[in-house]
């Protein structure tokens, strides 16, 4: 029962919430000096991973 509620949330939505962290993961590593470009790919394909490690990295 629970495992067939799980497949009814709408796919957009972890898609969006991924998204979202990857995004922040960006702005969080360009305010600490690093490439904006380059870690709004990581965070998009990233997501969450992204946004611990951007979270973790020390400052250029």
């Amino acid at each position: 029962m629970m495992l067939e509620s799980l497949f009814k949330i709408p796919i957009y939505i972890p898609l969006t919430l991924h998204c979202v962290l990857g995004i922040i993961a960006a702005t969080i590593a360009y305010k600490k000096g690093y490439s904006l470009t380059y870690w709004t790919v990581i965070g998009l394909l990233g997501g969450t991973f992204a946004l611990v490690t951007a979270v973790r990295m020390k400052r250029k």
